[in-house]
């Protein structure tokens, strides 16, 4: 079983059905079940991995059998996947060779992953041009503010030039972007640190490593701002600050998550000098990771473009300005280098195969990212399936991104309806979720109508709300219990008529 971890250790969506079936008090027993988890995360969250070994604790209380133990993996993943993959087929073929010789169809499969992988060690992979690991180095032709004077955010507009590189993707799809580190702070950190720029260090790409100058190091490969666990701990061994020790004591997390808050690695090292090796610090430091956004366009209208909606994190004052890695990359310093880029597929997150299918669309803030992307691909194949889509910020006066474009659609009939909520405009707050629930009557009825249900946006609140929300309209409009409308929801998730992408 391979999975991710979806808020505060939960399943992501499409695990939601087997979980709650292993959990249920009904559960079968499970002592003919053989099973493998393999758990994507990563361990600056406090849940890392954790619906992951949430799952596996539970197979094993129903009496199912490991055949490897869980593996946990961090976003470079490939090489410790392929390793547990090695390892469970190992696994398999033992099993199977204490059975008959007539080979199932399973075994069959068994065998074709085998020699999959053995292809895969003396052949290479076959993956696509533009992958994570060989993305398309390109341009950025588009870096405009979507935020009106005076608004406190900073959204923008980034496009990327495609030419006749040959780059594909479909609307829904996730841009990978590599960032490179601000020069300033790489020179900070080095000086903080005593370390020399052209000290030759080694790292490694993929199966190779090579040898380069540490301010490349730091500036490419190594992710120079965020604290991890790790860092915390290193520092605290090697600065032996009594302050640093005590935030680290177990009773002490509530303390020193307020100490860390809006705080980067020079933050840390600059309040407890640390004296290490360059190697040493390339040995804790994480590795420099891709950031992935939601793609806002249709490659049948852009179809040598494609186009990101983004949220420029900046914090602090002019003496210790801080930012998001990528989006002040993408901001800032972008604008006269190649830009590595690749596509994340998204298997469902698409506009209805159907294109008379009614289609709703909740997306506040940059969640509205991909909905422009979707609609787009409704102008473009002309579509005659409904549009919905409810779109909420701050303020109407300075954070009503697209509103032009917007206002074209509803003008051809592309977009049907357009709810907002702007939720400062007024004393009280509204949420996109209160105009869902405005218009209950109206939205129950595109769903018995066959509408597709997409979400994008915050996972930490507005996706649990909005979910309750769906849940409530089916409830109070279908005339269903609780219970049923939470059924009719995991159906239509089960069915792919909902389907969230959430961060």
């Amino acid at each position: 079983m391979l999975t991710s971890t979806f808020g505060d250790g939960d399943p992501p969506d499409n695990a939601n059905a087997l979980w709650q079936a292993l959990q249920a008090e009904s559960a079968s027993r499970l002592e003919q079940t053989r099973f493998a988890v393999l758990a994507f995360g990563d361990s600056n969250y406090d849940q890392f991995c954790g619906f992951g070994r949430k799952l596996e604790a539970r197979l094993t209380a129903l009496g199912a059998k490991s055949l490897h133990a869980r593996v946990d993996c961090e976003p470079d993943f490939e090489e410790v996947a392929l390793g547990w993959l090695e390892a469970v087929v190992v696994s398999l073929k033992q099993e199977n060779t204490q059975q008959a010789n007539v080979r199932s169809p399973a075994q069959a499969a068994y065998a074709g992953v085998d020699t999959a992988l053995e292809s895969e060690a003396t052949t290479g992979s076959s993956a696509p041009s533009y992958t994570r690991q060989h993305p398309l180095r390109t341009r950025l032709l588009i870096n405009k503010r979507l935020n009106a004077s005076g608004s406190s955010k900073e959204i923008r507009q980034f496009g990327f030039e495609l030419g006749d590189s040959g780059f594909s993707y479909e609307a829904g799809d996730a841009l990978g972007v590599w960032p490179t580190n601000c020069a300033e702070l790489v020179g900070n950190i080095l000086a903080t640190l005593k370390l020399t720029a052209t000290t030759m260090v080694a790292i490694k790409q993929g199966q190779e490593e090579k040898q380069v100058p540490l301010v490349q190091a730091l500036s490419h490969y190594y992710d120079i701002a965020r604290i991890t666990p790790d860092i915390l701990k290193f520092c605290a061994s090697r600065s032996q600050h009594p302050q640093l020790q005590a935030l680290l004591a177990a009773e002490q997390q509530a303390e020193l998550q307020t100490w860390l808050w809006g705080k980067q690695l020079i933050d840390l090292v600059q309040a407890f000098p640390v004296v290490a090796s360059a190697s040493e610090w390339l040995g804790v430091l994480k590795p420099l990771q891709p950031r992935l956004y939601s793609i806002s366009s249709s490659p049948k209208l852009f179809p040598h473009q494609v186009h990101l909606t983004v949220s420029v994190v900046r914090y602090g004052d002019a003496g210790q300005a801080r930012g998001g890695v990528c989006s002040t990359f993408l901001a800032d310093r972008a604008t006269d280098v190649d830009v590595p880029i690749f596509v994340q597929k998204s298997a469902h997150f698409r506009v209805p195969s159907n294109p008379d299918t009614p289609m709703i669309m909740v997306g506040p803030g940059t969640g509205i990212a991909p909905f422009i992307g979707f609609l787009q691909e409704r102008q473009a194949s002309m579509a005659k399936g409904k549009n919905w889509l409810f779109f909420g910020e701050q303020h109407a006066a300075t954070d009503f991104y697209y509103q032009d474009e917007l206002q074209a659609f509803q003008a051809h009939g592309i977009l049907t309806r357009l709810d907002t909520a702007f939720s400062r405009d007024q004393a009280e707050k509204i949420y996109v979720q209160q105009r869902m629930l405005e218009h209950g009557a109206e939205l129950w009825q595109w769903l018995q109508q066959g509408a597709h249900f997409r979400v994008c946006g915050d996972a930490s609140r507005m996706a649990k709300d909005v979910d309750q929300a769906l849940k409530t309209i089916i409830e109070v409009h279908g005339g269903m219990s609780a219970a049923a409308a939470a059924e009719y929801v995991s159906n239509m998730s089960r069915d792919k008529r909902y389907v969230r992408d959430v961060y």
